[in-house]
Parts: C-alpha cells; structure tokens; sequence
C-alpha cells in the first residue's frame, strides 16, 4: 500500500510558511472560539446520549480518554501549523512526508467528512427548530438555515470569526449555565421535580458502572471520539491568523482547557440527574436533564441553544470543508478551477462545490429511516478519526523532517513524542475497531468505512494523470 500511494514520482514540495492571497486576520479569541465551536455541536448536544444508553455511567471515564486523545491530537496539529502555516494544513504536511496518494485519500475523506457533519448538523437544526413551528416542513428549515451558513462563509474572514465567536460563545455561555443550574439542583439550592439519587446511587443502580459490560462500553467509544472531532480548523485557520505562533499556541491552550471543563462537567451533570437508561436518539440528554428543574421556560433556552449550537458546529465545518478543497486544487488534486480566490481572498469555488453536495446529502438524508441520525454520526466518526490517525501519522515523519531542515520553526511541540503520538493512535484505531459491535451502529460504520475505500480506489485509479498534471506544472513554472 504504502508503493502505490506514494509514487509515482516523489514530487518536489517546499511547504509554504504562508499564503499570500488569504488576510491574517484571525486573532488569537476568534480561532479558539472557531475551534471550540468546531468541536462543540450534535456530537455532545444529542450523540452523547446515544453513547451513555451504550455504555451506561463508564461513559464518563470514557469521555475524558477522549479528551485526553483529542488533546494529543490538537497538540500534534498545531505543532505542524505554527511551524508551516498553510491553509491546507495537515494535508500540506502529509505531502511532504508520505507523498501524495496518502495527500488525495486523507483531502478527499476529509472533505467527505465534513459534509457528512454539516448535513446532519442542518437536520438537527430543522428538528430543533420544529419546537416552535411544529407544521413547518424540515426541508424548508434545512434549506434556509443552509442558505445562512453558506452565505456566512461569503463574508471576510474577519466577519466569519466574528458571527462564530459569537455563535460558539453563545454556547459556551449556555453550557456553563447547564452546568451551574445542575449543580444548585443536586445542591438542593434549587428545587426538583423528583427525589434524585445520591452519586453512589447514580453509579450503583440499574446494573452499576457496566450495565452492558466491555461489550457494550468499547463500541459507544467511536460516538465518544465523534464528540470531540472538528479541531482540523485550528490547523487549517493558522494561515489566516495573526501572527500564528502566539495565536495557535494560545488558541489550542484554551481550547483543551474549555472543552476539558464543559465535556465533563456536562456529562456528570447529564448522569446525575437523567438514569442513563432513559437517554434516546430522538431528544438531546440536556433537554432530558433539565427536565428535572422547575425554572419556568429552561427547555425554550436550551433549545436555542441547540440550534446555536448545531449551526455554529455546521459553520465551522464548511469553513474547514472548503480550505481542503482548496488545497487540493493547489497540489492539483481536484479540479483546478477550485482552487480559485475571488478579490477578498475567499475560496468561492469550493464553497459553492461543498454547498452543492450538502444539498445532496440533506435530500437523502430525509429518505432514511428513522435511525438516520445514528448511522450519520457514527460513519461521520469512523472518517473523522481516520482523519485524527492520519495527523498523528503525519506527525510522527513530520517532526524529524523539521529537526534536520527546519529545527527553528519547531517553537511548539507535543510532549512526550514520539510515545503520546503511537498511544493516540493506538487508541483511536482499536475504537475504530470495535464500532462496528455497537447495537445498530453496523450499517454507519460500513458508510465509513466505504467513504475511505472509495478515496482509496480513486487514488489508484488516478495517480498516473494527477501526477502527470503536477509534473507538467512544475515544467511551466
């Protein structure tokens, strides 16, 4: 495998330090609420509840393996893009050390991926929305919340950073509110609807820290990880923010921090107040827990805050969607005409290829039985974490590559390497692994696992003319 997707020809690559076209205007704030609002959407707001009706109360020690994964992974991204800024990111990286067959699978599952999320971010969006107009069609919904977000990503990159700052800011405020009011609930400072266990008694009953045993903790692992997915953008917004250094690093130290407090403290709270055998995938577990406050309206915030939520996730992903569709059209893996910028510096092309599919995938959405959303998320985290092994892969060659030609740049690195980057991806590829032994999950992870097959195929398929077309490039210039 590793012949034939390295070769034909090792081509000449010089990562770039920085891309002229994109404007440096992300601040150090934006691009971790960018990042946070990434990460944060239906993976924690409704997936979650999917994982804790699988795993039962052991889902907790599970979420902060996964915080612990994604922190590793982040750190290993980042030490890439502070010292190759590029808006291609990882798949710029990938090229200069594994070549460009592993470049076209990882772009193109990545890319995939992303749709994947956005569409089922949307439809989460359209369910949320129905609370208040129950007779609205969800494809109208679907179709003007697309139109939004779509246009969103049209406007300067400062004007993006600011709406999504405010969008994940606003859920973040939110989290730590649903946090606070669970505490005083189990404080007994505000009242309940009911008596509520004590904590050994939330853990003790209804089968105790293993209700279904390995068997059924391990697979939830993959919904666990798919919680966490979206800290591409970091590496892919470096390019365009200021002075990247100091604007990544910070960005992804707050970024671990924040999510290290809002994932566990939300899923201890969810445990707390909901028996884990009451969580479905037709109601977020945070509308389930506020369930037990009497505070008049809570379930109205909550659920703008889960639309908030869902589009500001949705808004991320596009935005990291099209940068790989751009960079893929820059190592002329894609068509070229995506590779094109209009006068304000923004991949317009590819925004609208990224828009078109998404309308595909919303449409076939809504044709899949009712278990549509389950299979979503589980194949969108199958790609996902192909993704994350393909960072740490890439990282592993990375950094030796930069201790012989580039030792300055190398001003953040991942701690413990190379050991921390062989247990992250251990870890990732045995969730992969067992995903499939999750109860109903089967028929989501054969999607993902088909979604990187067909990138592969592809590859082989078209490596002789791809690598024709870079060489001839390289003859012009």
């Amino acid at each position: 495998m590793h012949t034939n997707l390295k070769h034909p020809g090792r081509l000449a690559h010089k990562p770039r330090t920085s891309h002229q076209a994109f404007h440096h205007d992300l601040s150090s704030s934006a691009l971790t609420l960018l990042t946070v609002g990434g990460v944060m959407g239906s993976g924690l707001f409704m997936a979650s509840g999917l994982a804790i009706q699988h795993a039962g109360p052991i889902i907790l020690p599970l979420f902060a393996l996964g915080w612990l994964l994604m922190t590793i992974e982040i750190n290993a991204l980042a030490e890439m893009s502070i010292a190759t800024p590029t808006p291609g990111s990882f798949i710029v990286f990938t090229r200069e050390v594994l070549g460009p067959g592993w470049t076209f699978v990882s772009g193109w599952v990545f890319w995939f991926s992303s749709v994947l999320t956005m569409s089922s971010e949307v439809t989460a969006a359209a369910l949320f929305s129905r609370y208040w107009f129950p007779g609205m069609a969800l494809w109208i919904w679907s179709l003007l919340y697309s139109a939004l977000i779509i246009g969103l990503n049209f406007i300067s990159v400062r004007g993006f950073g600011e709406v999504e700052s405010f969008m994940a800011g606003t859920k973040i405020l939110a989290v730590l509110g649903f946090i606070a009011t669970g505490l005083l609930i189990l404080l007994h400072a505000l009242p309940a609807r009911h008596p509520l266990p004590s904590l050994s008694g939330m853990l003790g009953q209804n089968g105790g820290w293993f209700p279904h045993g390995w068997s059924g903790a391990l697979p939830a692992m993959i919904l666990v990880l798919f919680a966490y997915a979206g800290t591409g953008v970091i590496g892919l917004a470096a390019a365009e923010s200021k002075n990247p250094h100091r604007t990544v690093k910070r960005a992804v130290s707050n970024t671990v921090l924040l999510i290290l407090f809002l994932y566990l403290g939300s899923i201890f709270i969810i445990l707390a107040l909901t028996p884990w055998h009451q969580q479905s995938d037709r109601i977020s577990p945070f509308v389930l827990a506020l369930h037990t406050s009497t505070l008049p309206d809570v379930s109205l915030v909550m659920n703008v805050v889960l639309l908030l939520a869902v589009l500001s996730t949705m808004n991320a992903a596009l935005y990291s969607n099209v940068r790989v569709l751009y960079s893929l059209s820059q190592q002329k893996q894609a068509p070229r005409w995506l590779g094109r910028l209009n006068s304000r510096g923004l991949p317009t092309h590819a925004i609208w290829a990224s828009a078109a599919l998404l309308g595909l995938t919303i449409i076939l959405a809504y044709v899949l039985p009712k278990k549509a959303y389950s299979y979503l998320v589980t194949a969108t985290g199958f790609q996902a974490m192909f993704i994350w092994l393909m960072v740490l892969l890439t990282q592993r060659f990375y950094r030796p590559y930069l201790e012989r030609r580039h030792p300055e740049k190398l001003m953040h690195k991942l701690w413990g390497f190379p050991y921390t980057t062989y247990f992250a991806m251990a870890l990732v590829l045995a969730a992969m692994a067992v995903s499939p032994l999750a109860k109903g999950e089967l028929p989501g992870a054969l999607v993902g696992v088909g979604g990187i097959a067909v990138a592969f195929a592809a590859w082989l398929l078209m490596r002789d003319r791809i690598a024709t077309d870079a060489n001839n490039s390289q003859e012009k210039s």
